[in-house]
C-alpha cells in the first residue's frame, strides 16, 4: 500500500508539470552543471542521505526528442553518471534512463527555467539484487537537484 501511494504521488508530482507538446524551432545542444541531493531507500526501516555534482550534456531533435548523459562526483559512492532518453514539452523535459553506479534505472522531470538554469527531480529503482556492489546497497533513490546552463547552442 506504502509503494502504491508513493508511486501515485510521484507520479502526479511528474506529470502535473506537463503541458502540450510545443512546436519544435530546431536542434539545441546545451551543457549544465547540476547539483543533487536526495535519500536512498537501503531497506524496509533505513534512508541514507546522498548528494553530488555533475557536468553533462542535453541533445534535443527538431521534434523535441532527448539525448542526455553526464558524470560527477557523489557522496558517499564517489562517482556516478547517468545516460537517458526522453521528450520535451514545453519547458518540461521528462526523461528515462539507466544510472551505470550506484546501478538504477530512473524517471527524470525538469521544471520551468529560471534566469540561469532549472530544477529537476527523479524517482530511481534498482531492478537487481540490493545486495551487489554495483548497486551501493540500494533499492531506491529520491533526488532533487538544480541545473546551471553553461553553453546553449543552436
Amino acid at each position: 500500500m506504502k509503494k502504491l501511494l508513493l508511486i501515485s504521488l510521484l507520479s502526479f508530482f511528474f506529470f502535473s508539470n506537463s503541458e502540450a507538446q510545443e512546436i519544435s524551432t530546431g536542434k539545441s545542444k546545451n551543457s549544465f552543471v547540476e547539483w543533487n541531493f536526495g535519500v536512498a531507500y537501503i531497506d524496509d526501516s533505513f534512508v541514507f542521505p546522498g548528494t553530488s555534482v555533475l557536468w553533462g550534456r542535453t541533445y534535443i531533435n527538431e521534434n523535441n526528442l532527448i539525448l542526455e548523459y553526464e558524470a560527477g562526483f557523489a557522496l558517499p559512492s564517489l562517482v556516478t553518471g547517468k545516460l537517458g532518453i526522453g521528450k520535451k514539452f514545453n519547458n518540461t523535459k521528462v526523461i528515462v534512463g539507466i544510472r551505470p553506479f550506484p546501478f538504477n534505472l530512473f524517471l527524470q522531470s525538469s521544471f520551468t527555467k529560471g534566469k540561469k538554469g532549472y530544477w529537476i527531480t527523479s524517482i530511481e529503482f534498482n531492478p537487481l539484487n540490493s545486495d551487489t556492489s554495483l548497486s551501493f546497497g540500494s533499492k531506491a533513490i529520491l533526488n532533487f537537484g538544480y541545473r546551471w546552463n553553461i553553453i546553449k547552442n543552436k
